[in-house]
């Protein structure tokens, strides 16, 4: 990894070392973080790497000799280190290891869940000492002039329920929880700063008071930046909106596993880092952009480089400056000639320069399958008897009637060459395929896909990839009406739903199916309950015994407030459905 970075002038690295799901760096003094908080329970459902899952346990960490290798490598490449060590919050590994250093009393688990722990240090002396020593070892093992103290996503729940916290705050003067976490974060710059070091936090830094001489990490948006620049301190820019190479690259459909969101090659290469709300002077304090590759569904190193290439060519470029989004099309061009030789390395890359795509479109009473490919030299070959395309399948020319329950494979070729992954899309032909559907509540930004008609175009759309043809309701319901243009007998209605409950989507609370002869007398056919709901999984099928009508409404019902426990507690839940097939 730190071979690539070099090749492409990357002279930082940001090592996210702790975090509420584990503790990665061995500490000394306190060698409980590794035992104990290094290793977390395995939780049916989620995808582990092998060679890390010990004793029923998934886990490791990185001894000191490791990190004095690592660092040594860097420094002869000419790369800077910065290391991270997680505070107030994502501090849950580390309060498995050392309890007494929360606000509560009790044990705690390495979390096994997405999301946000609310277990977060407690600002007590305690801790203060803790934490000191714990970044003694670590600037002994990093010489870099910046220390990472993160500072992100850190829950304010158990400091009002605390009473030491309360009187913490009475005794400085403090008017709140942000600024006791501003209070938090000065006095580990004030002890980093007595050391020589400086630190950086995440934009959360920003509340309650930024910290004198905190660098800041904007990553929720370019606004943090802008503020620290305005007042005098130094910003990095890693925006989740242009920065994060956890997101898919290309379609869902035919990369592997990643964040449900794009971040596509030519975002990354239109990201200009200096704000334009900055003076000339203002922008002297933004240090450069930064990406990160977070890796929760990243489980080996070959899907790294996945993640990485080609946008680490953009990231290089923007970075120093020579990027021209205007010239798009030179870059990408000089970009595909480099893949070659990633290719000759035996370096692994995502093809999504040379993907297809594909879209539904109705005609005449007919739905079509419409393919392209971004690339004018390369054609398109697909096939819909199973087999995947080769150069002998049917060249495609003209969208495709879909007339029945099929499923369409197709790739990019360049001569005999494929140059894309298979995308591979199956249709559902039923009596609601291409018919008038209408909502009563509108579905919520961004995850609109096509409207209504996403709902009834024979595609199932994709688990990983909320925005291809999912509709989400943000504390509402599903309310549809479908017309089937004629009176026709049915027995069965289905439909798919999400549950990713770490990105607070949720299962429905219950689903009711109505039939109609006028589309304004509505009876009730069958209904769903939660527990049923659960046992189905995705896909919801209702059967009831055959009725003839014209109108079909759907009403899936949303759970509302998302339950105590799960991550966004108290928060409306979302709701996502897609394709509701009447049979």
């Amino acid at each position: 990894y730190l071979d690539y970075l070099a090749a492409y002038k990357i002279n930082k690295f940001h090592w996210h070392l702790t975090d509420d799901q584990g503790w990665r760096i061995e500490i000394k003094s306190h060698p409980k973080l590794t035992e104990v908080g290094a290793y977390r329970a395995i939780k049916p459902g989620q995808v582990y790497s092998e060679d890390k899952t010990i004793n029923g346990q998934y886990g490791g960490y990185y001894t000191q000799e490791d990190i004095k290798e690592v660092v040594a490598y860097a420094q002869k490449l000419h790369i800077d280190i910065v290391p991270e060590i997680e505070m107030p919050g994502h501090a849950q590994a580390a309060l498995a290891a050392y309890p007494e250093l929360a606000c509560t009393a009790g044990s705690f688990d390495v979390w096994t869940e997405w999301g946000v722990s609310e277990n977060v240090y407690c600002p007590k002396e305690e801790t203060f000492h803790f934490l000191e020593d714990v970044l003694d070892e670590v600037m002994e093992l990093f010489p870099s002039q910046y220390i990472h103290i993160g500072g992100d996503e850190a829950p304010k729940t158990r400091w009002k329920s605390c009473d030491y916290c309360q009187e913490l705050i009475k005794r400085e003067g403090l008017k709140d929880e942000h600024e006791l976490q501003s209070y938090f974060i000065r006095r580990i710059e004030k002890y980093l700063n007595a050391k020589g070091r400086s630190i950086i936090g995440w934009d959360e830094i920003l509340e309650g008071g930024l910290a004198p001489n905190a660098t800041v990490m904007s990553w929720t948006g370019q606004e943090g930046a802008i503020h620290a620049a305005k007042q005098g301190n130094d910003a990095i820019m890693t925006p989740v909106s242009h920065m994060y190479f956890d997101y898919y690259q290309g379609n869902a459909q035919t990369e592997p596993l990643a964040f449900n969101a794009e971040v596509r090659l030519d975002k990354v290469y239109s990201f200009n880092p200096i704000p334009k709300e900055l003076s000339a002077e203002e922008a002297k304090h933004i240090l450069g952009p930064q990406a990160n590759v977070w890796t929760e569904r990243i489980q080996d190193f070959d899907h790294v480089e996945f993640m990485i290439f080609p946008r680490l060519f953009a990231l290089s470029e923007v970075g120093w400056g020579t990027s021209n989004p205007d010239k798009y099309n030179d870059f990408e061009k000089r970009a595909i000639h480099h893949l070659e030789y990633l290719e000759a390395e035996g370096i692994n890359y995502s093809k999504a320069l040379f993907e297809v795509t594909g879209k539904t479109y109705a005609d005449g009473g007919e739905n079509y399958y419409k393919l392209e490919v971004k690339n004018p030299k390369l054609t398109i070959r697909y096939t819909i008897d199973g087999s995947s395309p080769n150069v002998t399948s049917t060249l495609y020319s003209a969208p495709i009637l879909i007339d029945k329950t099929m499923e369409v494979k197709s790739a990019s070729f360049d001569g005999a060459q494929q140059k894309s992954t298979v995308l591979t899309q199956e249709f559902l032909k039923s009596k609601s395929t291409g018919k008038v559907i209408t909502l009563e509540n509108g579905p919520s930004a961004p995850y609109l896909a096509n409207g209504a008609s996403s709902l009834v175009d024979g595609i199932f759309g994709h688990p990983y990839s909320f925005k291809s043809d999912w509709l989400g309701f943000n504390g509402t319901d599903l309310v549809a009406i479908i017309d089937l243009g004629q009176h026709q007998n049915i027995s069965e209605v289905r439909m798919n739903t999400l549950d990713f409950t770490e990105s607070w989507i949720h299962r429905p609370q219950s689903v009711i199916i109505y039939m109609s002869q006028d589309g304004k007398q509505f009876k009730e056919i069958a209904k769903l309950n939660k527990e049923q709901i659960n046992a189905m999984g995705g896909t919801l099928q209702l059967n009831f015994p055959k009725q003839k009508a014209k109108f079909v409404k759907v009403v899936v019902e949303n759970v509302g407030k998302i339950p105590n426990g799960y991550p966004g507690a108290g928060y409306d839940a979302w709701l996502f459905v897609d394709e509701l097939t009447v049979q």
